[in-house]
């Protein structure tokens, strides 16, 4: 059997998913739907807004954070750019990116659009995510490394996977939206730092969704799409692709045993350590950020792959420049969303404090080439130095954060975009969300009266 129809056959025939699993995917779509309300306030989410509601046709999906709907695929789009906005949404180990931006818009906007039941749009989400997940195993690494965006390029198959498995499409079916979506799929870490970079997410979330409606009519593919010569595999990796990886999809789950890692600051995940070390040393010892004289952060062999080497001039260009992440942790005391506005990148203290700041690379390599690890020494203009490495970063599943903690990041994201009373409900739908009868309860919260229209 080849990847193309062992995958197709794992979406389209597993009976049923653990209730720990589950439980993960419901976590992880409060986080995102959190950070996409949040997000739908900056300007590359309102841009696409607009261009969906200008275009028109059916309203029958919610735009996040705002009281419109649009047809599903125009949905998936707006949300996937709203919620990769801030850069706070979570990553997935193995798969190299960002799994439930992508995942989340697609089956939001088709669950809506159908009516589907709370725990169908959990159990697709879990079955989307493995897709991903073992991709990222068979050839994460070599295809991070080539410069492509796995968030955009993987998630673009795996959400195709996820609504092929929403609309409940046989294996033939799934097996021809997988190999849509591996000719749709694309993503260049150049833009990274740049609106485009959170469009990579919703257009995955988009083109994932169409892939599955275009099988669900019969549109074809070729059945090896994705393992096959001149398939994805082997253009989008650098040599033979580990599909050994692939070969027991579920076995265990990737979001039960990688698990999720939710992002606790809105930047570049490749940061977090660094960051978490810069923060600790500042509490501990008092750092007074006029007195530091250098600071060195070494982090693991390609830990410093996605990020930009150039002084940041924009707030997006700051999330992806370890030396102003740094710079604002120690002048701020705390990393969030005022952080990255253009007029925080660009003050003169944080400009002095980014000058001080020498990044290197290890010998060991990263697993994944986000981290490692990071070890932070900061030189005193006296001489003192203070030292703290890092080596898992706080949400990371090793380190995870309570429920509680989760519900305040979805809290604090809603302020200001939802009325308390909306924040609630959805709250309140979340916490139940696979028992919900009909997705559409979920949505008439997120679209309470309160959220903003456009002119």
């Amino acid at each position: 059997m080849n990847v193309t129809e062992r995958l197709a056959r794992f979406v389209a025939e597993s009976e049923s998913v653990p209730d720990d699993a589950l439980e993960a995917a419901r976590r992880a779509v409060l986080d995102t739907l959190g950070v996409a309300i949040a997000g739908s306030r900056e300007e590359s989410a309102r841009i696409a807004a607009a261009l969906a509601l200008e275009a028109g046709g059916r309203e029958v999906a919610t735009l996040l954070g705002r009281d419109e709907r649009v047809p599903s695929a125009a949905a998936a789009l707006a949300n996937g750019v709203a919620g990769h906005a801030l850069d706070f949404d979570d990553v997935s180990a193995p798969m190299r990116g960002h799994p439930s931006v992508v995942l989340v818009p697609a089956l939001l906007a088709l669950g809506e659009a159908s009516a589907c039941p709370g725990r169908d749009v959990l159990s697709a989400f879990v079955l989307g995510f493995e897709v991903q997940a073992k991709l990222g195993r068979a050839i994460g690494e070599r295809h991070y490394e080539r410069g492509w965006h796995a968030t955009s390029t993987f998630g673009t198959i795996g959400a195709a996977a996820a609504c092929a498995r929403l609309l409940r499409l046989d294996a033939a079916a799934t097996r021809a939206a997988l190999g849509i979506a591996a000719s749709m799929a694309a993503g260049l870490q150049r833009n990274f730092g740049s609106m485009t970079k959170h469009l990579h997410a919703g257009n995955a979330a988009r083109s994932g969704l169409e892939a599955a409606q275009l099988a669900a009519r019969g549109f074809t593919a070729d059945a090896a799409a994705i393992e096959g010569p001149a398939g994805f595999l082997a253009l989008m990796g650098d040599g033979p692709a580990d599909l050994a990886s692939l070969d027991a999809p579920g076995d265990p789950f990737e979001i039960t045993s990688s698990g999720v890692g939710v992002k606790l600051y809105p930047c570049c995940y490749a940061t977090h350590r660094a960051l978490d070390a810069a923060l600790d040393l500042r509490e501990r010892h008092a750092i007074d950020p006029a007195a530091v004289r250098r600071l060195r952060v070494e982090v693991a062999r390609g830990g410093l792959l996605p990020l930009r080497s150039e002084p940041p001039t924009t707030g997006l260009q700051g999330k992806f420049s370890m030396e102003y992440c740094l710079a604002a942790a120690l002048l701020d005391g705390a990393v969030g969303l005022a952080t990255f506005t253009d007029d925080a990148v660009r003050r003169p203290a944080a400009r002095d404090l980014m000058s001080k700041v020498e990044t290197v690379e290890g010998e060991a390599p990263a697993e994944f080439p986000i981290g490692g690890y990071a070890d932070l020494r900061v030189t005193l203009s006296d001489g003192t130095e203070h030292a703290h490495r890092v080596d898992v970063a706080l949400g990371d599943p090793a380190r995870p954060v309570s429920y509680e903690r989760l519900v305040a990041k979805f809290r604090d994201c809603c302020d200001g975009v939802l009325p308390a009373g909306a924040t609630d409900r959805t709250v309140a739908a979340l916490d139940r969300l696979a028992d919900l009868p009909d997705i559409r309860e979920l949505t008439a919260a997120l679209a309470a009266t309160g959220a903003v229209r456009s002119p």
